[in-house]
């Protein structure tokens, strides 16, 4: 893969590959929102390279790193050796997927960019195709991704390994008495 690599000053748990004007791929490290539904949120620098092709083609690729696995910062540094590859070709978008990266988001962009205080374009991108590592997808037929073994290296806010200690709230009068607190009102 010819290409070059771009930085945004956020920090970086997904790396976006698109297609630049000569053909070759161009590769930034960002971070993007992402609930794991049908739509990925993004905020690009203005005037870089990404939100240039994004603005003429609208196929972009997320390549997710595991948490903690240096795919963050190595992924861009190639192939261990000169003979492997790191990249293998999408299935409906051009931009290519990153081979170590655990999850790949095949996207195309929905509507049209929109730029944030002269310096961000921000875009939505409709997911078309997931690609996961077997390790970590449910193996009950409905291919959803195992968050328990994947750490995503994205802000999660629920509680992980498990449920909840508590599945449903207690009651605001047995809260307080668990707290030792005066519920108020009778």
């Amino acid at each position: 893969m010819n290409g070059v690599r771009e930085e945004s000053s956020s920090a970086a748990p997904a790396l976006l590959s698109t297609e630049n004007d000569d053909g070759t791929f161009a590769l930034v490290a960002l971070r993007i929102r992402w609930e794991l539904g049908p739509v990925v949120c993004v905020s690009l620098p203005a005037r870089g390279r990404t939100a240039r092709n994004l603005a003429v083609r609208p196929d972009v690729v997320f390549n997710l790193p595991q948490a903690g696995s240096g795919a963050e910062e190595g992924a861009c540094a190639g192939p261990p050796s000169p003979d492997a590859p790191w990249t293998e070709p999408s299935e409906l978008v051009r931009p290519p997927r990153l081979l170590n990266c655990p999850v790949q988001l095949e996207a195309r962009r929905v509507g049209e960019l929109r730029e944030c205080e002269g310096a961000w374009t921000q875009m939505e991108a409709q997911v078309l195709r997931v690609h996961a590592d077997p390790r970590w997808v449910l193996p009950l037929g409905d291919h959803r991704i195992d968050l328990s073994a994947w750490r995503p290296p994205v802000h999660d806010f629920r509680p992980s390994g498990g449920p909840p200690q508590r599945a449903v709230p207690a009651p605001a009068r047995q809260m307080a008495q668990e707290l030792g607190r005066r519920f108020p009102g009778g």
